[in-house]
């Protein structure tokens, strides 16, 4: 059997020192151990050495032991209730201050409460409990002690509050040791990180989203050719139904906050920009915009082609929304920073892996909103992600009332072939073709039998 320690700890009444005072008394004192350090606080209540029953740690032979005793009772059940009101790791100094009142309000307040001492904490505590063994707990450590480096070079100083614990901070951490170590041991490293970033969000310290970090924010061993992007095929065309889409736009004018409308702006850019790609949405840039003749031109992030497509005036309406926003001189979306490079002659691979995890974290964030989303209008059995506001218009054009041609769609999607469209939409095609023959392919004055 593995060792069991209790994860909140128990007052135990003591006589700490024995040497009588004047009147020939000793102090009862209250002791508590955490992670085998001693936390020792006065009850005022004084004895004779010989009214003091150790393994009943109550007062006998005493003419108020009564009283005593229950005023010692009170004390100890004030301390415990203390102690288990309190809902983050312990420590000999957190407990010390707990005891003594000055803890609570840094526990209420994340800005006060430092991350990296709070994850050394937790790891201690979940050794202490017997949820990983020595080996595991060791090496946690060391990873958290990177980690602390890392913020001490970043910071200048290594102490982090928990609202500085961001998507942005974690993946700026992964792309700086990622230079030297690979991606499997990239995830042993963030894994003490992330289960103190769930523990700091199930006692309030931490925003809830950033529990996507958590659960989603490893890197995969494979290396796909864009993380966190849904590939295209068929098994994952999903789109809205015209329906859907109407209480989408419906929905434009009556969410609550500007940060969602703007999520919702990316996404009808995506569809009214001929199913532009999240990857594309965050890359694109004022210089690829020609208002004069409402075309973008751009490299597209997956296919690495060059892609030009017009702009209906849906697409052209929230570019001039986002210019009036300011937000940024050179990202349209202001989904990367306005001094990102693209290129790195001295490391390509790291340039190319850092623009990866940025649009996986801004995807990530994208799409939480867009699953609330979702299911406001209706969506079941998937979720709103901002692909399938690309399937959402390959559907919609080759179906009618549009029944654009395969060739057509291909290139507006970016499709490296028209067979490629072709597999991913073969499900859509057939009302498509049907209508086509049907309205086209009659050739009545061939048709002897007329």
């Amino acid at each position: 059997m593995g060792r069991v320690k209790r994860l909140k700890p128990k007052g135990r009444l003591v006589i700490r020192n024995r040497k009588p005072n004047i009147k020939g008394e000793v102090a009862i004192s209250i002791m508590f151990s955490v992670n085998r350090d001693v936390v020792c606080r006065a009850t005022g209540v004084y004895v004779k050495p010989e009214q003091w029953d150790s393994d009943k740690q109550e007062i006998v032979g005493h003419k108020e032991a009564n009283r005593l005793n229950n005023k010692l009772a009170v004390i100890k059940r004030s301390y415990e209730s203390v102690i288990e009101a309190y809902e983050g790791p312990l420590t000999k100094e957190r407990l010390s201050r707990l005891l003594d009142g000055n803890l609570n309000d840094e526990q209420k307040d994340p800005k006060k409460v430092d991350f990296i001492q709070y994850a050394v904490d937790y790891n201690r505590v979940r050794f202490d409990t017997g949820k990983v063994g020595y080996s595991t707990y060791y090496n946690h450590g060391l990873y958290i002690e990177k980690f602390k480096n890392y913020i001490a070079d970043v910071k200048k100083e290594a102490f982090l509050p928990m609202p500085e614990v961001t998507v942005e901070l974690m993946d700026a951490y992964k792309v700086s040791r990622m230079k030297s170590i690979g991606n499997e041991t990239m995830n042993k490293e963030l894994t003490p990180l992330f289960k103190a970033i769930e523990y700091a969000v199930q006692n309030g310290l931490m925003n809830t989203n950033m529990l996507n970090v958590s659960r989603n924010g490893y890197v995969e061993k494979k290396q796909r050719s864009y993380t966190g992007e849904v590939e295209d095929n068929e098994s994952s065309v999903h789109y809205l139904t015209r329906e859907q889409m109407a209480r989408f736009v419906a929905l434009y004018s009556e969410v609550k906050y500007d940060r969602t409308r703007e999520i919702m702006d990316m996404f009808l850019f995506a569809f009214h920009a001929c199913g532009l790609r999240v990857s594309d949405i965050a890359t694109l840039e004022w210089a690829h915009i020609d208002f004069a003749n409402s075309t973008m031109r751009k490299m597209l992030v997956k296919a690495k082609n060059f892609h030009e497509i017009h702009l209906n005036s849906a697409a052209i309406q929230i570019l001039h929304r986002w210019q009036d926003k300011g937000y940024n001189p050179r990202f349209v979306f202001n989904l990367l920073p306005v001094d990102f490079k693209f290129s790195d002659k001295s490391n390509q691979e790291q340039c190319d892996r850092e623009l990866k995890m940025k649009i996986a974290s801004k995807n990530r964030t994208i799409g939480q909103s867009l699953r609330a989303i979702g299911l406001k209008i209706g969506v079941e059995g998937f979720n709103l992600t901002m692909h399938v506001a690309r399937h959402t218009f390959a559907v919609y054009a080759l179906n009618p009332p549009i029944n654009m041609s395969l060739h057509l769609v291909s290139r507006l999607l970016g499709h490296s072939s028209v067979t490629a469209t072709e597999k991913n939409y073969a499900m859509f095609l057939p009302e498509t073709l049907s209508e086509e023959v049907e309205r086209k392919l009659q050739f009545e004055d061939y048709n002897p039998l007329k």
